[in-house]
């Protein structure tokens, strides 16, 4: 599946500016992650499963061990308001 450029660019937008948990990254620091949800809007999951993906990555892929919710909450909601 071709990635949607326009969907992912925004997320990657969103996650930099809204998300951000390590904190003064460069511009690409989380485009995996961008380009993972992404591919989660376009098969049409959840919100709960996109702050599932959030609390995972956070938590344990960057090793934070602890989970901001009500940043990814924000986070989802920008999202959502892209549809």
């Amino acid at each position: 599946m071709a990635i949607d450029e326009e969907a992912f660019r925004q997320i990657r937008d969103i996650l930099n500016r809204e998300w951000d948990p390590i904190g003064g990254c460069p511009a690409d620091e989380y485009d995996r992650y961008a380009r993972t949800i992404t591919k989660m809007i376009h098969d049409n999951r959840d919100d709960f499963a996109l702050m599932q993906y959030l609390e995972r990555t956070e938590r344990h892929d960057i090793g934070l061990g602890r989970f901001n919710a009500e940043r990814a909450r924000r986070v989802v909601a920008a999202i959502r308001k892209l549809r």
